[in-house]
Parts: C-alpha cells; sequence; structure tokens
C-alpha cells in the first residue's frame, strides 16, 4: 500500500527546484519557437518569392518550412514538458519507494509487452507516453499510458482515419511463474449481439489456440468478461470467486483487462483519459503534484491488488480470502505453456 499524500508532504517537496525547471524549460520553449518560426519562416518567405521562377521548387520550400517549423517546435516544446515531468513525478516518486521511477525511452519495449498480453489483435500503432517503473512486492512492474489505433477506410473514399481501440494505463509485472496463455477482456462482442456473439468469438482464429471458456456459476461475470485461454484448468483456478467480483467491481469504472503469458502479469483499463498532464506556463503548486499522486496510486492500487489475488488468491488491501485453492506462489512454477 502507498503511503498517503500527507506522509509525503511531510518529507517535503522541493517547490522551488520545480519553479526553476519549469521556468528554464519554457525559456527553451520559447527559443524553440524562435528558432522553428526563423528557419521555417524563411523556407516559407523563399517559396512565396520562387512562385515567379519555378512553382514546383515554391511549393517544396514552403512545404518544407511548414514542416521544419511544426516539427521542430513540437519536439522542442514535447522535451521541455517531459523534463519537468519527470523532475516533478520522480521527486514524488522516490518519497514513495526508491525503486519507483518515471522515465522515458522505452516505448519500444513496453509496445512488444502490449501486443503479447493479447489484449487487441488488430491495431496499426501504440503511442506511449508517463511510463513508471518499479517494484511491488520484490516484482518488477511496468506502468505505462497508452493508446492504441487502427486505421480504417473513410466509407467510399480511399482516404483512411485514425479509430482508438484503447486509451489508459497499461501495466506488466514480471514473476517467477510460467502462466498457460489466459487473456481476460470485456465482452462486447456477446453483450451486443447475444448468442451470435458467442458464436463469432469462438470462430476467431486470431488468437493463437486459445479456447473461449464459460464461467457458468457466474453469469454477471460471463456477461462482462470474455476468457480466452489455453488451458481451461488454469483460468479457472486464477479467477476464483473473489478476483471475479473485483474484476466486475473494477470494470463498472471502466472497460478493464487481465492477462497472464509467460512470466509476465498484464493489467489495463480502457478509460479513455489523458493523465499527468503538466502546463508550462502555469506554476507547480501542491495541487498539481496531488493530481500526480492521486492519478498514479488509483492505478497503482488496482495493480497491486491483481497482482495479488493472482498469486495468492486475495485481495492486497481488502483482506479478502477465497475458500477454494489459491494459485500457486511466485517461487512454485506452474505446468509449462503449450
Amino acid at each position: 500500500m502507498l503511503k498517503s499524500f500527507e506522509e509525503l508532504k511531510q518529507q517535503g517537496f522541493d517547490y522551488k527546484a520545480f519553479e526553476q525547471k519549469r521556468q528554464e524549460m519554457l525559456s527553451e520553449r520559447k527559443k524553440a519557437l524562435i528558432i522553428g518560426g526563423g528557419v521555417g519562416g524563411g523556407l516559407f518567405i523563399f517559396g512565396l518569392i520562387a512562385f515567379f521562377i519555378n512553382s514546383v521548387l515554391a511549393i517544396l520550400l514552403i512545404t518544407a518550412g511548414l514542416f521544419f517549423f511544426f516539427l521542430y517546435y513540437f519536439i522542442k516544446a514535447s522535451k521541455a514538458t517531459r523534463e519537468v515531468k519527470q523532475i516533478v513525478l520522480n521527486s514524488m516518486l522516490q518519497k514513495i519507494d526508491p525503486s519507483f521511477q518515471y522515465i522515458v525511452g522505452i516505448s519500444r519495449e513496453l509496445n512488444g509487452l502490449f501486443r503479447k498480453s493479447g489484449f487487441i489483435k488488430s491495431y496499426s500503432g501504440v503511442h506511449i507516453d508517463d511510463v513508471f517503473k518499479g517494484q511491488t512486492n520484490g516484482l518488477n512492474f511496468t506502468l505505462g499510458e497508452i493508446k492504441v489505433t487502427q486505421q480504417r477506410s473513410s466509407g467510399s473514399s480511399s482516404s483512411t482515419r485514425s479509430v482508438t481501440l484503447y486509451r489508459g494505463p497499461f501495466a506488466v509485472v514480471e514473476t517467477g511463474n510460467n502462466y498457460e496463455f489466459t487473456t481476460i477482456i470485456p465482452d462486447k462482442v456477446e453483450k451486443l449481439l447475444g448468442g451470435v456473439g458467442r458464436l463469432l468469438q469462438k470462430a476467431d482464429i486470431t488468437r493463437f489456440n486459445q479456447k473461449l471458456i464459460k464461467i457458468d456459476e457466474d453469469p454477471d461475470f460471463e456477461n462482462k468478461f470474455a476468457v480466452w485461454t489455453r488451458n481451461p484448468d488454469f483460468a479457472q483456478i486464477i479467477l476464483t470467486p473473489q478476483f471475479r467480483d473485483y474484476l466486475k467491481g473494477i470494470a463498472t469504472m471502466s472497460p478493464t483487462f487481465v492477462g497472464y503469458r509467460d512470466n509476465f502479469i498484464f493489467f489495463g483499463m480502457d478509460n479513455r483519459r489523458d493523465l499527468f498532464n503538466l502546463k508550462l506556463k502555469q506554476p507547480i503548486s501542491e495541487g498539481l503534484v496531488r493530481q500526480f499522486y492521486d492519478e498514479f496510486k488509483q492505478y497503482y492500487d488496482v495493480l497491486e491488488e491483481v497482482i495479488s489475488f493472482s498469486l495468492t488468491g486475495q485481495g492486497a488491501n481488502t483482506g479478502t480470502q477465497d475458500d477454494t485453492t489459491p494459485p500457486p506462489p511466485p517461487d512454485t512454477p506452474q505446468p509449462q505453456q503449450f
């Protein structure tokens, strides 16, 4: 369980250092605006003049000018915001737990792990933002805010549009187990189409030999989730009655995903929210730091519960215990995946 924000306040936050960094990065962003505007504007003007000489050259210069300005400014502005967030968030996280850190630059790693989770089978791209790493109960975790999109055709025209399939927190925990590939996702198809939807799900050949199983003893859970697994016995052991109740509860907030594969536990919520926002023009206050804390805690607490239910059959913070046999502890390997 995380320390409360009041406990963090007692340790103190260096708001002077936060403000110094914010002012520094705000100045860098202004420089980027001047440089980008100068170079891009120069190319744009040369392009206008070139119309009297060569229209093709003119269009190239104008396009290059606009492209340089927006690309250069966007990169510099994004970097400036990230650096301020990094100092604020890392200061907060270190007070919570020395193993916690806010980092950038592991998009490829988290992208691959999202694909491995099997939460969404077909998509075009993944944008990853605000990544956190650390340890909980001796297990390494990565928690990132991601946006998953797919390019789809726009009616009868040849143009395409980007459709958001998933947006929200996605977490990965590395354990000592070897899990059977199991994916627990929102049951949108059967909810919309009933029995026909279930038949369509069973006909899905993209889920790598996973089978769609039914939780007959829990119709409410069955109505909310679709459970795909390579080993129905493993899925039944993991999905104890109290874990199912917990998942049904958080699913009332946002579509919820849980998965197991190899030595990983996956968790996600498609809440369509943009978290950890910071505006360089606004001074950094206690209210902003508290907002960051509340946003991190909300999803860390859920992740902690999912891990605890998965490894022990008991919730981490609820103190509830299931009467059924719990899954093996982390140091007991499970049957090899097939």
